[in-house]
C-alpha cells in the first residue's frame, strides 16, 4: 500500500519507518522541499534536522503536500496540530476524496512555553475540523493518545495499553483497526463518531504533560473493564 504522511516530525519519522519495514511504500510531505532538507537546527522538541534521518531511510519519498496527498491511498496527518488545516490547503482538498485520512494531531498551545496547554474545544476538535474540512474524506482519529514508538510498538512488559479511535466511517476504522493490530495492538476501542476526538485530544494532554514534567515517554495507559 502507498501510505502518504504529512510532517517531517518525529511522528511522521517512525510512522514511515514502521510501515517501510511492514513492506509499504511511503512518502512523507513537507511544505518546501529545499528548506527541509537544508534545515541543520532540531524542531521545536528537540527532533534532529530531517537531512540526517533521511540518510538512513532513503526508501521514503519526500515529497510536497499536494505530491503525497496524490500519492499515499491512506494518509496520515501528523503535522504540528495548529498547522494542520493550512497542510491540508496546500496539498488541495480534492485529492483527499474517498481516502482513509488517519488524525494524529493534537490541539496544542505552546505560546506559554513547556509543558504546552490544551487549545482544543468541544465541538470544534482537530478531529472534527479536519472532518469538516474534507467531507469527501473518512477521516479516522487515533494514535494521538501516547508516543509514536509505542503505536507502533505496543509491546510493554508493564502491561497492554488501549489504543482509542473515533470517526464516521465504520469500514474506514476497521482498516485502521487492521493496521493497529498488525502491529501487535490487543485492545482497541471504537469510542465512536467523530466528535469523540475531543475527548481523545484532551487525554492527550494529560499523556503529553505527565511525560513533560516527568521526563518520561515511556507510559501508556490501560482501561481495566470487564
Amino acid at each position: 500500500m502507498k501510505i502518504g504522511i504529512f510532517g517531517t516530525g518525529m511522528v511522521g519519522r517512525t510512522l514511515a519507518e514502521r510501515f517501510i519495514a511492514d513492506g509499504h511504500q511511503v512518502m512523507i510531505g513537507t511544505r518546501n522541499i529545499e528548506k527541509t532538507l537544508a534545515n541543520t537546527e532540531p524542531d521545536l522538541i528537540g527532533t534532529p534536522p530531517y537531512y540526517q534521518w533521511q540518510e538512513n531511510n532513503v526508501t521514503v519519498q519526500l515529497g510536497t503536500f499536494a505530491d503525497t496527498a496524490n500519492f499515499g491511498e491512506m494518509i496520515f496527518i501528523s503535522t504540528f496540530g495548529q498547522v494542520a488545516l493550512h497542510a491540508i490547503d496546500l496539498a488541495g482538498i480534492e485529492k483527499f476524496d474517498r481516502k482513509i485520512v488517519i488524525d494524529t494531531t493534537n490541539p496544542l498551545d505552546l505560546s506559554g512555553g513547556i509543558p504546552p496547554s490544551f487549545a482544543g474545544a468541544i465541538g470544534n476538535s482537530l478531529g472534527e475540523q479536519i472532518q469538516r474540512h474534507l467531507p469527501q474524506a473518512q477521516v479516522v482519529k487515533a494514535f494521538n493518545t501516547l508516543s509514536m514508538h509505542i503505536v507502533v510498538n505496543p509491546q510493554l512488559e508493564e502491561g497492554v495499553p488501549v489504543l482509542l479511535l473515533a470517526g464516521n466511517d465504520k469500514e474506514a476504522k476497521v482498516k485502521v483497526e487492521e493496521v493497529a493490530k498488525g502491529w501487535g495492538w490487543k485492545d482497541v476501542i471504537d469510542l465512536g463518531d467523530i466528535g469523540e476526538a475531543f475527548y481523545m485530544e484532551a487525554s492527550a494532554l494529560l499523556w503529553i504533560r505527565y511525560a513533560f514534567n516527568n521526563a518520561s515517554w515511556t507510559h501508556a495507559f490501560s482501561l481495566l473493564r470487564k
